[in-house]
């Protein structure tokens, strides 16, 4: 199974602002994480739209975490981002796929249980969980 970079970078941006107490800028975050500062504008509108963030503009603002993080499930975030977690073409609701088994094929039902799992598996985690064991975000490049 693949993710897209979203979903790396969307987990990276909550664990870079669960890090931390102050609210994060995008350019902050863009520079931290050595992410296009494109990407993490799109990305934290994506994750403030799904409640995971907040965002405050103007002085004193910035972006924060909406939710503590015992409470931000990881295999949630990932379904936010990928919200079609097709593993093989005939998942995936927007793709015109031709297949000779469909209507009926076995393997679409077990492809879906298998991502199914995977999300559940990820669910297991909180971001609290994964920051626990992870170091300080440094800025990338400055090691």
């Amino acid at each position: 199974m693949r993710l897209s970079q979203a979903s790396d970078f969307a987990l990276r941006i909550l664990m870079a602002a669960g890090q931390s107490d102050a609210p994060q800028t995008v350019e902050k975050l863009s520079t931290q994480l050595g992410l296009a500062k494109s990407h993490v504008m799109k990305i934290v509108a994506h994750l403030a739209k799904g409640g995971y963030l907040e965002t405050t503009r103007g002085r004193g603002g910035g972006i924060r975490l909406a939710k503590a993080p015992e409470q931000i499930r990881l295999g949630d975030v990932v379904r936010l981002i990928e919200p079609d977690l097709g593993v093989v073409a005939c998942l995936k609701p927007d793709t015109e796929t031709s297949c000779a088994f469909l209507p009926r094929c076995a393997l679409k039902g077990a492809m879906a249980r298998a991502a199914e799992a995977f999300l559940d598996s990820l669910n297991t985690q909180t971001l609290a969980s994964i920051l626990v064991g992870t170091q300080r975000a440094v800025m990338v490049g400055s090691n």
